[in-house]
């Protein structure tokens, strides 16, 4: 998502400030506040209908993990009120970028703060432009040094224009316990970047002619998998597009699971079959991981192989991307970077590895290195994986089939005319990453981190100084 957005709910008690008062204690809060001070005041002034749903402790890890990437904020403005968000004009110590820092609160008393995020504000000064490869260059790895030193930063950013590589830098630590190093050619977990693969996989056996995306998921999948009600309708496209109704595997009961069970697709049935469609199958989006692990099942079925083995031989060897792939996390592959996040229980940084499944799976959680993706950018964008009509099909946006105008089959498509972007996120504790291919003017960029909340301002600055090439 565009901006990172903290959604807490905390038990309300005694009386909130009033309103100005809450901005201007909240802005002291997160520049100076520790973890003990962060969790009482947000008892203190949150709102109490939403800790119901998603807890204190969610919430203040949250708020410390922002707080660490962006540093103190100093305050440049106070804004007007707008829809029941307090505002302030802020700068980010750590990235020098502006932005908008939004605290919304309750619209009834007792006006309890709902939640609060940074919303990218850009100077009001136009930046010169002019700038040469070379000086983007250098202007990024100002910033990655910057970031490490304030440990704002832990990962690898590449920037290419076609295959020629303008920067790449890795910093920070793959394992803090031991100082190990990041370096260009550590691995570090996609998240739902896997998704593209997913989709493409599926457009192989569609230009194989052993599927269509008109195809009835009950044609491939047994019913056991599947809740009662309209689950006939539900189509290969439909999964492609995030269009199908149902849900997310990553509820409570994936919380409360053992994660060494996740090695293979059928582990995950517990955690899906049953749960109820949230719509009717094409008649509106909800993003949907279930349905990407709906659709490696389908995969499994159309090819006669695994979902892995098909996704290793028509995608990561077709690309040479030599280094990704779904590793186990307690097998001993080398050079996997350890996730790491702010929690609420500890003043140290604290390993995800324990709240992720063992094994990714055809909605996310493989691994690759900055080079690798770098080259399933130019073996995509060259029609070395799929047709070129079939691969301008996954990047075109699907607003047709009533999904999102931001996604394709597997990808998200942004940008502006004549500066086309496309590619996919990932995000989850102790994960950051993001691919993007600039399909007009051939850029690639890649950014992934074994840190939570700090892919977002890095994407930005790069995005900001590319416009400025000429």
């Amino acid at each position: 998502m565009k901006n990172f957005i903290l959604l807490v709910s905390l038990v309300f008690s005694g009386c909130l400030l009033a309103k100005q008062e809450l901005s201007n204690s909240f802005l002291q809060l997160f520049n100076k506040g520790d973890r003990h001070d962060v969790q009482e005041y947000l008892l203190k002034h949150m709102s109490q209908n939403r800790i119901q749903t998603y807890g204190i402790e969610a919430h203040v890890g949250a708020f410390l993990n922002i707080q660490n990437t962006h540093g103190k904020l100093t305050l440049l403005k106070v804004l007007s009120e707008e829809n029941n968000n307090e505002r302030l004009l802020v700068k980010s110590e750590n990235h020098q970028l502006t932005y908008t820092l939004m605290i919304n609160r309750e619209a009834q008393n007792p006006h309890g703060m709902n939640y609060f995020y940074l919303r990218d504000t850009p100077a009001k000064e136009k930046a010169t432009a002019g700038l040469s490869n070379q000086k983007v260059a250098s202007e990024l790895a100002i910033l990655m040094d910057r970031l490490g030193n304030n440990d704002a930063f832990s990962g690898v950013v590449l920037v290419a224009k076609g295959e020629k590589v303008i920067f790449n830098q890795a910093v920070g630590f793959a394992n803090r316990e031991w100082r190990v190093k990041n370096t260009l050619d550590t691995r570090f977990a996609l998240g739902s970047i896997n998704k593209m693969f997913t989709a493409l996989a599926a457009l192989k056996l569609v230009e194989q002619g052993k599927l269509k995306l008109d195809d009835k998921l009950v044609d491939y999948v047994d019913r056991s998998w599947l809740p009662e009600g309209e689950v006939d309708q539900i189509t290969v496209r439909h999964l492609m597009t995030h269009t199908s109704g149902l849900g997310n595997f990553f509820n409570d009961e994936f919380n409360d699971s053992n994660k060494e069970l996740y090695r293979d697709l059928e582990s995950y049935k517990p955690l899906i079959a049953g749960a109820p469609l949230h719509f009717s199958p094409g008649s509106r989006n909800r993003y949907s991981n279930s349905g990407m692990l709906m659709l490696g099942l389908v995969i499994e079925k159309a090819s006669g192989l695994s979902y892995y083995d098909f996704v290793q031989k028509y995608i990561y060897d077709q690309a040479n991307m030599t280094d990704s792939g779904s590793f186990e996390l307690d097998s001993t592959t080398p050079k996997l970077a350890t996730g790491y996040l702010k929690r609420m229980h500890s003043d140290n940084w604290v390993k995800s590895t324990y709240t992720r499944a063992v094994k990714g799976s055809p909605a996310g959680g493989g691994f690759s290195t900055s080079k690798d993706l770098h080259r399933f950018a130019l073996a995509l964008t060259n029609y070395k994986l799929l047709s070129k009509e079939l691969t301008e099909e996954a990047y075109s946006e699907k607003s047709a089939y009533n999904s999102a105008k931001w996604y394709g089959y597997g990808f998200s498509v942004g940008g502006q005319p004549g500066n086309r972007i496309v590619g996919h996120g990932g995000a989850y504790l102790g994960v950051d990453a993001r691919l993007d291919i600039h399909l007009d003017t051939g850029y690639v960029v890649v950014i992934l981190a074994n840190q939570s909340d700090v892919v977002s301002p890095v994407r930005r600055q790069i995005n900001e100084l590319l416009e400025r090439v000429e």
